[in-house]
């Protein structure tokens, strides 16, 4: 996955996140582990098939 790639799956992910949490939710933790799980989906769905 291209670094132009990951840019577009974290700012989706980081809007998706920031639309479900009010501001005096916001938590850094859960937003980083989220943003490790968006990844690893997508270098998933994009690894080529056997």
């Amino acid at each position: 996955m291209m670094d132009d790639e990951k840019a577009d799956v974290l700012r989706e992910a980081i809007d998706a996140y920031l639309g479900e949490v009010d501001a005096e939710g916001l938590d850094s933790d859960d937003l980083s582990w989220t943003l490790v799980a968006v990844l690893r989906r997508a270098e998933e769905e994009r690894a080529p098939q056997p």
